[in-house]
This record gives C-alpha cells, sequence and structure tokens, in this order.
C-alpha cells in the first residue's frame, strides 16, 4: 500500500533534523509564531530544550512575552546544575525566582524584538544551565487559554514547563502553583521517621526558599524553619551567595533546656554552630562554593531532626520576612 505523503514528508523532516545543529534562525522563528499566530482561546507557546534544562516562553493577551527557565523545586535533579554561580549568572541576567513553580521567569514587553528576546533565551540556557545552545530542541505548541494551565508533574521530564500531552496527563499538575509537601501527602511521618524521611518530604521546599534567600541577598530577607521545639532561620550576606544560619537556644527560650541536652548540643557544636554569644542562637555561616540549596537543605532538615527531635509529626512551618 503506498504511503501517505504527510506521513512522509514528517519522516524526512525528522531524520533531517536529528543531528542539525540549532541556528539562531530557528529560535528567532519559533518566538515569532507564538507571537504573530493569532489564536485568541489558546496559549501559543515555544520551547527551547537541552535534555531537562529548558526555557519555555508564552504570549499573553496583552502582547508581552513572558519566559520561563527551568528551576530545581521540580526537579531537584537541577540542583546539580543550577549552583550559586550560576544562579546569580541568571539574576544578573533579569531572571528572578518565581516561587509559584520554582522556575526563574523574565517578561519581554511589546517594544522588545523577537530577535533581542531570542539572545536573552540563548544567554540563560548557556551562562544559567550550561547548556549547549547549538543542539537546542524547538518546539511551538499551544494550549487552551486558562488561568492555570497544565504543567509536566514533579520529576517527570521537563517538569513544570506548560504542557497538555497525553504521555503527561496522568502526573500533571493542575494549578496555579505546585507545594511538595501537599504532593507527598501520601508518606506518613510518625514517631519513627528519619532524617531522610524528613529531606523527601521537605528537601525540595526548604532548598527553594534557600535559593530565594541567595537571589534576594541585597535586600532584608529571611526564613525561618519552625519544627514546634526550637528553629533554625537563615538569612543571606549581602556580599556573597553565603548564608548565614541560627539554630534556636535556651538562651532565647528557656523550655529548649530540657530538649537541648549535652549530646544535643554537641551535634550542634560537629555541625560548625558556635555558642551563643554575639547572637542568643547557635550561629555558623555556610559558604556557597561548599553547599548548594539542595544540601543546606538537607543539613537544616537533619539538625531539627537530630537536635530538636522533629519527626514531622506536625507540618513543617515556614515563616518569612513577609509572614
Amino acid at each position: 500500500m503506498k504511503q501517505p505523503l504527510l506521513t512522509i514528508l514528517l519522516a524526512c523532516a525528522a531524520m533531517g533534523s536529528a543531528n542539525a545543529e540549532t541556528s539562531r534562525d530557528e529560535i528567532v522563528s519559533a518566538l515569532t509564531v507564538i507571537r504573530d499566530l493569532e489564536r485568541p482561546a489558546r496559549i501559543n507557546l515555544a520551547t527551547f530544550w537541552d535534555g531537562n534544562k529548558y526555557v519555555q516562553c508564552r504570549r499573553t493577551l496583552d502582547s508581552t512575552t513572558a519566559c520561563e527557565a527551568a528551576g530545581t523545586l521540580m526537579q531537584p535533579s537541577l540542583s546539580r546544575v543550577l549552583t550559586a554561580p550560576r544562579t546569580e549568572r541568571l539574576t544578573t541576567l533579569g531572571w528572578r525566582l518565581d516561587l509559584s513553580f520554582g522556575n526563574y521567569t523574565r517578561t519581554f514587553g511589546p517594544a522588545a524584538t523577537v530577535d533581542a528576546i531570542a539572545d536573552e533565551v540563548s544567554a540563560a540556557l548557556e551562562q544559567g544551565y550550561d547548556a549547549d545552545v547549538k543542539k537546542l530542541s524547538v518546539e511551538t505548541t499551544d494550549v487552551v487559554r486558562e488561568p492555570c494551565p497544565p504543567r509536566n508533574g514533579p520529576t517527570q521530564n521537563l517538569a513544570g514547563m506548560i504542557s497538555d500531552a497525553p504521555s503527561m496527563a496522568k502526573t500533571a499538575v493542575h494549578a496555579c502553583s505546585y507545594h511538595p509537601e501537599a504532593d507527598a501527602a501520601p508518606r506518613k511521618l510518625g514517631p519513627q521517621s528519619t532524617a531522610t524521611d524528613l529531606i523527601a518530604v521537605y528537601g525540595s521546599r526548604v532548598a527553594t526558599e534557600i535559593r530565594r534567600l541567595r537571589v534576594n541577598r541585597h535586600r532584608w530577607v529571611f526564613a525561618a524553619f519552625q519544627a514546634g521545639l526550637g528553629y533554625i532561620q537563615c538569612a543571606p550576606k549581602a556580599e556573597s551567595n553565603d548564608i548565614y544560619c541560627e539554630a534556636q537556644s535556651a538562651d532565647s527560650w528557656p523550655e529548649l533546656a530540657t530538649v537541648l541536652t549535652p549530646a544535643r548540643i554537641e551535634r550542634l557544636h560537629a555541625a560548625g554552630f558556635a555558642d551563643p554569644g554575639r547572637s542568643p542562637n547557635y550561629a555558623r555561616s555556610y559558604a556557597a562554593d561548599a553547599m548548594g540549596d539542595a544540601a543546606l537543605a538537607a543539613e537544616i532538615l537533619t539538625l531539627l531532626h537530630d537536635v530538636y527531635g522533629y519527626y514531622g509529626g506536625s507540618k513543617l512551618e515556614v515563616a518569612t520576612e513577609r509572614g
């Protein structure tokens, strides 16, 4: 039976592009498509990716181009890629962490040319993600226009990317934000829970809070991780990407005297925390080049478990400068 012409053309196109280099013109063309294509009831999307490192741009109703670059909240594996120096480069390039899905965002007004946007997209992927911009996959598509379109679910390929692909439907997130602890709700934490259990449930959330501190280090920001009996609070150092943390002591809350046994205080010492003095709490700084966001999140949760006896029986509360 004769093969349909359309099938043949698609197969040839796929074979011809399998090993082709991505030209800048392809990026410009994709951005042009989503800006010029008139589909009011749909969201026009252009996605550029290298593995799970991606930037996705969409046209908004006011003709701006809103772009998102992959984050670690839904793709924890990217913590090995998005090191402190690379997130600093993203910030320098104008990208800002958005806590809704943990992606980095940037908006380009109607006056921005597609050439200029293409340059910024390429720079973000190359400088922030060490992506090979000559080997990018490029795609345009569209989804039904709605306030919170579906996104690829956590730990899936291209997690956090807007997509209504049938293959992703079972794990897709249909919400305006993603909360890891809600996704992990089936995991039961009880008195026998280990620090590893806490990290599995809360690791991504705490890591994202740490990254938020680094991104906003020139502002007055903090995050306090409250475990019921005691807390660990952290703030950035303005002159670097280092993070300064304090672990609550009995000096600041006398009721902790029965919790902070000599063995538990020694655990804080072993983790590098100095005794109260300059501060009423135990304190230390974490150098950015020595401990990244995910590792520091694991350290904080482990200390909450080992020092304050937190096993997750109550939900971990996070207080910030905004409440």
